[in-house]
This record gives structure tokens, C-alpha cells and sequence, in this order.
């Protein structure tokens, strides 16, 4: 029999290794310990949608940083026994949760301990190693730590996530005040709440996010945000600790918000928010980790997406510089900076563009006349003629038009005496402009290399001679900038638009192609998108001029003209109601500022998510960090229906459902028993 209690009395059974001292060192750094706290284990960091702790084995954890990872060091190479009594289980070999476990001989050895119930009483659980004659013990107490949303409901992790507010980060709907019955009219703020019996008078937390996929990093491979202590108070005598409300932010101008300096948290998609606390003067801490959105596998508005760009800078002459940055890799770097804001913007919608560092950047030159339009802008019927032109060193024609053709028409036959030539045609038909009579036309050809190839009048032969229907070259000329569209013509875009971006855009429809140009003509606009939604040739591109580059973080230019794309509309929220100037999808808005034009509503991200997820046509929007949720995950979609510990109001401490409960038992004076 090996007594533990005091006036400590050891006794050896036969077989057991000569081991004279047991060493643990907690994983917070001390060493022999008398007391200790750890964490009751409610978290989900394996992501299988099952409680850590209510795992059927732990050993399909395969990341914990809640249990209490203790070494145990011996002075002589021996088996080592471990027990607990109380809230608290060890992890043994096979990787279940028991109260007794016995493990091989070595001389290291590292323990997992994992908190099953609240403490009632501080030091009510106790651990004790052994190993022959000798044995050490530490005391524990099990506290609770988790994150309440703006309602003061526990988020829990294997059902919920955190998510960025869709409020402007300092107005009136952040509670500024630490009070513990205080709520947010924002859902999506945050707050600690800890349980621990043995809490200090001015206890504080500790609140991080840790980056996982580095969805959120920036062009040079960082971001990391550190919300350093967070003091909590108490309702009454024995209830738990809350924290302020914290505002969960995507960029650094809304994590230095004025007036709610300590009260913004920086955070990607997919990271780790990590809350933390440690009781002064005890080894341990107790933690809780919460998913900033839900794993992508899933359908529900915080469902983790992927969206993905397509990176093109044109050369402001064939082989000259690039419109932006002094080179190449100047002009990369500003562009990759672009993938980086995006997620800053659309992580309210729980989407990412991916990691900037990870795009390739094309730099292009201008296109030369690779394009042949039919009856630009007016769409009028042919009135007969013949169509003459060279392309790829060859000529083609005469083509003879019947009167009567439509657009269409005429570019299909253009397109078939092209083919008879041995050469690829694509022929394309734009929408409608608001005064044309029918839709133009365009025809481009291509080499076998999938070159495009530039279209030239055949000698002194003009391209056509027909009087009504007008057969022009497309020509872009980056020295007057690019002729933009206006509202009756936007969605076939211009003569010049359409002979850049169909020589551009790839033919991938699930990335979207944002391509930078020097300035527009008319200097009307910093940015224009191509929408799905208007039917026209050229969908889910976007064109952002050298002013909105410049204007990233004042108009959010990029930002905002992807909105037109994935939200599949091409109009401004404030042309049909009241003018709200700090959302994204602003018509004129500008402004360097917390409250600029970067918010999105919550019902402007499900129309995203409809329009554009995984369901639509094309899909913009794939499936981003996929788990795979264990088959008891349907189990736990409801659990836990009531709290894991008492409120304020309580007569007693309740602890969590029965079939999770560890038997109790008083800490002091028990005896563990050797056979």
C-alpha cells in the first residue's frame, strides 16, 4: 500500500524499477508544483465537430494545446503510474480518458491531463505520479474558460465561430464599459468569461489570434495581433468572471480605431482565437480555442470560402515599363498588396483570396489590334458589302454580306472564311448598348500556340464597304488611357475595354481578372467590373486605373468593383435608399478612415454567397480549409441545452451533462493503492 496525505507513507511491491526521485515540470514552466490549475477541455481543436474531451479516444486529437502536457521526468529508467481523482482524466497509451494509467519504462515520459469538470472547491482534484516506492502528488483546480458573443451565449467550438462584426468598429454599438451584465446589439462581439473558484480579487485574460493558413497575411508574410490582458469582474460571490466586449477587426486601421483602443482583436479566416488565463502564484493556465469561421466543407453563412484573382499589369508600351512600380517586381509586389485588401474586406463574408505571396503576376504588353468588331455600339443590320483583311500574314476575303445580316451573323461568316484559312476564330456577341438596335459582334483569331493575332487592312482596301454596318479594328492606346463605358453602354463595354480584356482575361470562369491600367479617357471613374449579371461577353474582370490603386485604403476601389461581381449586381445600395457612406458598395463614398466605405452587410453577404458560392454557375467561390467531422459529430449539434457551470443566480456550482461528469471525490487524505 502507497499512502499520499500528510505524513506521506511508501511502500515498495516486487518488480518495480529503483527509482529514488520523480521530477514534473508543468508546461507553463514550473517545476514540482504543489498546486496547479487546468483547463476544462470544451473546445474542438481537431475541428471534427465532436467536444476535445467527449472525443471517443483522445488520440483523435491530433492538437490540444488545452490539455495539460506534463513531463515527467525519473532519475532511473522505470514504469510510471498516474491517477486522478476528481475533475480531471489522464490520457493513457491507447488514447482514452481514464482516472488510472500506467505506462513503460523510460525515463521521460509526458502526461496528458484533461480537465472534465469544474472545480467546486479550489484544489479539489489531485493527480499523483508513482513509480515504485515513490511518488509526488499536485493539486488542481479545473476552471472553465470561454467566449460569449454579443448576447453573452457561449460560442462553442464544435458548432460555432467567431466572425468580424459588420459595424463600424468604434460607433456606438461597441459597449465601451466593463460590465458584466452589459450586451452588444453586434452579435459578433466577443467577450471572455471564466469560471475558477480560486480566482483572485483582479483576475485578467489573455486574448490572441494564431495564425493557421495565413489567410489573412499580408504581401510580406506576416500578421500577428495580441489583445495582451483583459481584466475581468464578477456578478456576486461565485459566479464567473466576464471580460469587455472585444471587436473582432481584418485590417490595422480598424484594430487602431480611436476610442476603442484595447477592444480590437486582428484576426484571418481560419485562425485560432485563443483565450487564456493563468492564476498568479499556481503552475498551469486553463485556455479555450474558438474558429475564426466554420471549416469549408460546410453550408452555412460562416462556411470558410476561397475566392480567386487572376493578377494582370499592362506595359505602358510593348516591352516598356509597367503602368505601376518602377519594374516588374515593383508592379508584382503593389498588386499582391490588392490580394491582401481584398481579404481584409471580404473576410465579413468569412471568404479569403488566399495568401498574396502565393500569386504569380503577369505583366503584359498592350494588345495590337487583336480584334475585329462588328457594328461597335449601334448594332446595325448589314446593308451589304464585301469584308476584306489580312491576319496572321494571311488574307481574308472578300466576304460578301447579304443585306439584312445582324451583327452575329456577319461575324460568324468572317469567322468561317478564317477557318477555311487554317486559323482558330472566336466569335463573340456583346449585349445590347441602351440606344443600339441590335448587339455587336467581335471576332478574334488565334495561331496554334494559342497566340492572338493582330487583324490589318489589306494595302489601300478598306475593311469594308458596306455604308450601314461598321466593321472597325480594335486598337488600344495606353497614351490617352483607356476609353471607358458609361451607364447605357456598360455592359458590352467599349470598343477599346473589349479589345483589351478578351485578349487578356483566361478562360478559367471561377477566377476573376483584375487588371491594372494607367488612367481612363474621360477620368469619369478609378475602377470598372464586368458583371455576370449583365449578360454580356466579358464577365467577372475588373479594371482598377493607377488613382485607385492609389486610393487602396480611401475607396477601396478593387474591393468595391468585385463587389458588382460577386454580389452579381451592377448597382449602388444608394441609388435605391438612403446614402450610407461607410459601406463598401458605396456609389461616391471616400474616405481614409475607419468609417470609409469598406462595410458589408450581413444580407449583402448571403446574396454573395448565393450568387456567387459553390451552387452558382460559374462559381466563384470554392470550398476553403475542408475537415472532416467525426461520424458522433451529429451527437453534439445541440449540445450542451443548458449551462456548463452556474450563473450568478445559482445555489450551487452544476456541473457539465451526466454521461461527461468525473466522479468526484474530496482531494485530501485518499489512498492510492499498488497492487
Amino acid at each position: 500500500m502507497l499512502a499520499i496525505g500528510s505524513g506521506t507513507a511508501l511502500c515498495a511491491g516486487d518488480g518495480w524499477a529503483q527509482v529514488t526521485a520523480i521530477s514534473v515540470r508543468w508546461p507553463t514552466g514550473e517545476s514540482n508544483p504543489p498546486r496547479a490549475l487546468i483547463g476544462l477541455d470544451l473546445d474542438d481543436d481537431d475541428d471534427d465537430g465532436v467536444p476535445d474531451a467527449l472525443a471517443t479516444t483522445m488520440a483523435s486529437v491530433s492538437r490540444d494545446d488545452d490539455q495539460a502536457a506534463v513531463s515527467v521526468e525519473l532519475d532511473t529508467r522505470g514504469p510510471l503510474r498516474v491517477e486522478v481523482r476528481g475533475g480531471a482524466r489522464v490520457v493513457d497509451s491507447s488514447g482514452s480518458l481514464v482516472d488510472r494509467a500506467e505506462f513503460g519504462p523510460a525515463t521521460r515520459h509526458t502526461i496528458r491531463l484533461v480537465g472534465t469538470a469544474v472545480s467546486e472547491r479550489a484544489d479539489d482534484t489531485r493527480v499523483v505520479f508513482s513509480s515504485g516506492t515513490v511518488a509526488t502528488a499536485v493539486t488542481l483546480t479545473v476552471a472553465a474558460v470561454t467566449v460569449l458573443d454579443g448576447r453573452n451565449e457561449i460560442l462553442w467550438p464544435h458548432r460555432e465561430a467567431a466572425a468580424l462584426a459588420h459595424a463600424v468598429t468604434n460607433d456606438e454599438s461597441l459597449p465601451r464599459t466593463l460590465s458584466w451584465g452589459a450586451r452588444s446589439t453586434e452579435q459578433n462581439d466577443v467577450r471572455v468569461e471564466l469560471f475558477d473558484v480560486g480566482a483572485p480579487i483582479a483576475p485578467s485574460a489573455r486574448l490572441e489570434s494564431v495564425v493557421v493558413h495565413g489567410a489573412g497575411m499580408t504581401a510580406a508574410g506576416s500578421r500577428r495581433s495580441v489583445l495582451a490582458t483583459l481584466p475581468l469582474v464578477r456578478d456576486g460571490d461565485r459566479g464567473p468572471l466576464r471580460s469587455r466586449f472585444v471587436r473582432l477587426v481584418g485590417d490595422a486601421m480598424d484594430l487602431n480605431a480611436p476610442g476603442v483602443q484595447g477592444q480590437t482583436l486582428l484576426v484571418g479566416l481560419r485562425d485560432r482565437l485563443r483565450a487564456s488565463y493563468r492564476r498568479p502564484g499556481v503552475a498551469g493556465e486553463a485556455s479555450f480555442e474558438l474558429r475564426v469561421g466554420r471549416p469549408g466543407n460546410e453550408d452555412g453563412p460562416l462556411a470558410a470560402r476561397r475566392a480567386r484573382w487572376r493578377l494582370v499589369t499592362l506595359r505602358a508600351s510593348p516591352g516598356g515599363r509597367p503602368v505601376i512600380g518602377n519594374d516588374d517586381d515593383g508592379a508584382a509586389s503593389l498588386l499582391r498588396e490588392q490580394v491582401q485588401i481584398s481579404n481584409e474586406i471580404y473576410l465579413q463574408c468569412a471568404i479569403t483570396f488566399g495568401v498574396p505571396s502565393s500569386y504569380p503576376v503577369l505583366v503584359a504588353d498592350p494588345p495590337r489590334n487583336t480584334l475585329l468588331s462588328v457594328a461597335d455600339d449601334d448594332g446595325l443590320r448589314a446593308g451589304g458589302g464585301d469584308v476584306v483583311f489580312r491576319v496572321g500574314g494571311r488574307s481574308i476575303g472578300p466576304i460578301s454580306l447579304r443585306r439584312g445580316w445582324t451583327p452575329l451573323e456577319t461575324a460568324e461568316a468572317i469567322g468561317r472564311a478564317i477557318t477555311r484559312a487554317g486559323l482558330n476564330a472566336r466569335v463573340t456577341a456583346n449585349r445590347r448598348t441602351d440606344y443600339a438596335a441590335l448587339g455587336s459582334a467581335d471576332v478574334m483569331v488565334s495561331d496554334g500556340q494559342g497566340r492572338w493575332l493582330a487583324f490589318e487592312q489589306s494595302g489601300n482596301v478598306p475593311l469594308s464597304t458596306d455604308r450601314r454596318q461598321r466593321i472597325q479594328l480594335g486598337v488600344v492606346d495606353l497614351r490617352d488611357g483607356i476609353d471607358e463605358f458609361q451607364n447605357m453602354n456598360s455592359a458590352s463595354g467599349t470598343l477599346e475595354e473589349r479589345t483589351l480584356l478578351k485578349a487578356l482575361v483566361d478562360d478559367d470562369p471561377t477566377t476573376i481578372d483584375l487588371v491594372i491600367i494607367n488612367r481612363f479617357t474621360r477620368g469619369t471613374r478609378i475602377g470598372e467590373a464586368f458583371v455576370e449579371g449583365d449578360g454580356g461577353a466579358i464577365i467577372n474582370a475588373l479594371f482598377v486605373d493607377r488613382t485607385g490603386l492609389s486610393a487602396q485604403r480611401e475607396a477601396w476601389t478593387q474591393s468595391h468593383e468585385v463587389g458588382h461581381i460577386v454580389l452579381d449586381q451592377p448597382w449602388h445600395p444608394d441609388n435605391l435608399g438612403p446614402d450610407r457612406p461607410w459601406l463598401l458598395m458605396d456609389a461616391d463614398a471616400s474616405l481614409a478612415a475607419v468609417n470609409g466605405p469598406k462595410r458589408l452587410t450581413a444580407d449583402e453577404c448571403a446574396r454573395v454567397r448565393e450568387e456567387s458560392g459553390p451552387s452558382s454557375t460559374p462559381s466563384l467561390l470554392q470550398r476553403f480549409d475542408e475537415a472532416r467531422p467525426s461520424p458522433r459529430a451529429q451527437e453534439f449539434r445541440r449540445w450542451p441545452e443548458r449551462p456548463i457551470y452556474a450563473r450568478p443566480a445559482a445555489s450551487a456550482v452544476v456541473a457539465p451533462p451526466a454521461r461527461f461528469v468525473a466522479p468526484r471525490a474530496r482531494a485530501a487524505d485518499f489512498e492510492l493503492s499498488i497492487d
